[in-house]
């Protein structure tokens, strides 16, 4: 917060940007006046909020409007809600309608969740391949021509591919060989250790095979790196020209955009957000990107991100956003 604003000034500067928020509509001094409860003439009204432009926290779109916030203006605002919810340790009551089985499922109603109370794109980004690893691999005689390969991980997401038997042994063979060479390593090192071999070059057929079943396992991990929810939602809220509504399809749809709103943040579990032009791109200059991450214990294992309309209510989002990731991560930690 600007040293240079007094606490009436502060006040000015939030009860414009949350009554722009509801309303959605420019704001006059005489409306600051008789909503903020402030026991100040008009005039020292018009004074502040002058002093608030200057040091463009606001503007005025045209000579007969009221004041707009401006993007410096809500990262005050959401830093001071932010530092409110830390000191205040706040909890909300929420629906608590997912219960932990399936994590792929739980991840799908979590997100969907999140979209329809935050009216957001919701993007999941699944668990860091680095703390997912193989418990046990299981191999089942599905035809005559065919096994069914299951890997399974400690976070409760499995793999399963069918393959053809050509080239491989016996089903409890295969099944031991994936068992001895797979189960306590990661993902993460399964794919760095194929990637170091030469398979091209092995003499081997037996290996070979195995070395391209291991690999076209693992890759099936990689393939879906996200879920992403609330396009349409937020689409109906009318708030977006054609351009932007394009964009927002672009990002649901290529997982290279995604990737590259993602690292805009560290990976933490602090809740963060990028507004309007300080994403450096033209087409989010009118959203917020709020995100943290959830955790299995202390190890964050994929981010969480909300992308809705910059003019949102910022208590209401933070507020469900803390709460479900806490909740998600308990899930998480008690059950794995």
């Amino acid at each position: 917060m600007p040293k240079e604003l007094s606490n009436r000034q502060k006040k000015i500067l939030f009860s414009i940007i949350e009554n722009f928020i509801k309303e959605k509509k420019p704001i006059s001094s005489s409306e600051i006046l008789r909503k903020s409860n402030l026991n100040v003439s008009s005039a020292t009204i018009r004074n502040d909020m002058q002093k608030l432009q200057h040091l463009d926290l606001i503007f005025q779109p045209h000579s007969s409007a009221g004041r707009i916030p401006t993007d410096k203006a809500l990262r005050l605002y959401f830093e001071a809600i932010k530092e409110s919810f830390s000191v205040k340790g706040k909890n909300i009551e929420l629906p608590q309608e997912y219960k932990f089985y399936d994590i792929n499922i739980m991840f799908d109603k979590f997100s969907k969740m999140l979209a329809e109370l935050t009216d957001s794109i919701v993007i999941l980004e699944l668990p860091d391949s680095r703390y997912i690893f193989i418990t046990r691999a299981v191999v089942a005689d599905l035809t005559n021509n065919f096994y069914q390969i299951t890997l399974m991980t400690n976070l409760g997401l499995s793999i399963t591919r069918t393959v053809e038997k050509f080239g491989f042994p016996s089903p409890k063979e295969l099944e031991k060989i994936l068992n001895e060479g797979l189960v306590g390593k990661t993902m993460h090192e399964i794919i760095n250790l194929i990637k170091t071999k030469s398979i091209e070059k092995e003499q081997d057929i037996r290996l070979m095979n195995l070395y391209n079943l291991v690999y076209l396992l693992a890759e099936e991990f990689f393939r879906n790196k996200f879920i992403v929810n609330g396009l349409a939602r937020i689409i109906s809220l009318g708030y977006f020209n054609t351009k932007e509504i394009l964009f927002l399809s672009k990002i649901v749809e290529e997982d290279k955009i995604k990737v590259q709103l993602l690292s805009l943040k560290s990976f933490d579990i602090g809740i963060k957000a990028t507004i309007g032009n300080e994403f450096g791109m033209n087409e989010l200059k009118n959203f917020i990107m709020i995100e943290t991450s959830y955790c299995h214990n202390a190890n964050p294992l994929g981010k969480v991100v909300l992308l809705t309309f910059k003019y949102s209510d910022y208590k209401k989002i933070y507020s469900i956003l803390n709460e479900y990731t806490s909740r998600l991560s308990k899930i998480i930690s008690k059950n794995l």
